[in-house]
């Protein structure tokens, strides 16, 4: 059966310090995770790739197995990435790796390892990792049928603009963050930034705005579209972004219009943001997802009579 969408990226295992000194270690994390069950979400043919140490909580990959995501895992002897992820502010963060964790680079697949399965997808997502393995990810992935969808790593643009820019003509839909796209654009413009990136090759390019919602944008498109976050109260925005990329790809590979996977890639984020780990939205729930996304829609249409919307929803 034809994926959806099939992600490729990388396990985490995360320990968290909110910038408000709130602690929770040991989580299940990783954007291949958050990206997958953002998909899952909206979809029911959604696979997931990535590296794994053997130290890597069994349960996890349990637990997402029994979401019925597609799992082809490569083991690896690499200790599984340990992290830090340590917060000043919801939008400024570092991830700090433990001292005997694997690297980011020892965690990230290679084309060999790049099932049959994740090309012949209908949408093909490279979660962040290091541009060097991206860029052969995306050359590798380009023309065997899948759409390709790219997340960037703001840690590894700063000098590598150009490199990255050149990948867009072999990139479908471009998914960076507002630093993201400041970092690649030189400068804070979202609107212009997403303009410029859809004017190099993709279909699609979304500006995540974190808590502000994000900016979609189509070829030749003049405005891009803005879609507000479903207001939630937030407890921790780890993840949230790779599950609105995972979203926006299964949406968009099913048929879904830019502004239809724009939106229900919103509402898998306001799921994400919400909770601590990606394992804690399980069980997935959809009514509420329904009732998120038709608030979110009829806002856009600007039917005030169905916009009242409290985090109890």
């Amino acid at each position: 059966m034809t994926a959806d969408v099939w992600v490729l990226g990388n396990l985490t295992i995360d320990d968290l310090v909110l910038a408000d000194g709130t602690t929770a270690m040991g989580l299940c994390g990783g954007n291949a995770i958050f990206a997958a069950l953002g998909a899952r979400l909206w979809s029911t043919r959604v696979g997931l790739s990535a590296r794994v140490g053997p130290d890597y909580p069994a349960s996890h990959v349990q637990a997402l197995a029994a979401t019925g995501i597609r799992l082809a895992l490569s083991p690896v002897e690499a200790p599984s990435m340990h992290n830090w992820a340590l917060y000043e502010t919801a939008d400024r963060r570092r991830f700090i790796n433990w001292l005997d964790s694997g690297s980011h680079l020892d965690q990230s697949l290679l084309p060999a390892e790049v099932p049959p399965d994740a090309g012949s997808a209908r949408v093909c997502h490279i979660a962040p990792m290091p541009l060097e393995v991206q860029a052969q990810l995306v050359r590798h992935l380009w023309g065997q049928g899948a759409l390709v969808s790219l997340d960037p790593h703001d840690e590894y643009i700063p000098g590598a603009e150009a490199t990255l820019l050149d990948l867009l003509g072999m990139v479908d839909l471009f998914l960076p963050s507002r630093q993201e796209a400041a970092l690649l654009f030189g400068r804070d413009a979202p609107e212009e930034a997403a303009r410029a990136f859809a004017a190099r090759g993709p279909r699609a390019v979304v500006v995540k705005l974190g808590a502000e919602g994000s900016l979609v944008c189509g070829q030749g498109q003049a405005t891009p579209r803005y879609v507000p976050a479903v207001p939630v109260e937030a407890v921790d925005p780890t993840g949230a972004g790779d599950a609105f990329c995972g979203a926006f790809g299964a949406t968009y590979g099913r048929g879904g219009s830019l502004l239809e996977s724009t939106c229900r890639a919103t509402v898998a984020a306001s799921f994400v943001v919400e909770r601590r780990g990606a394992l804690a939205i399980l069980p997935l729930d959809p009514a509420t997802a329904k009732r998120r996304l038709e608030w979110l829609t009829h806002t856009l249409k600007g039917d005030t009579s169905l916009c009242a919307w409290t985090s109890a929803n």
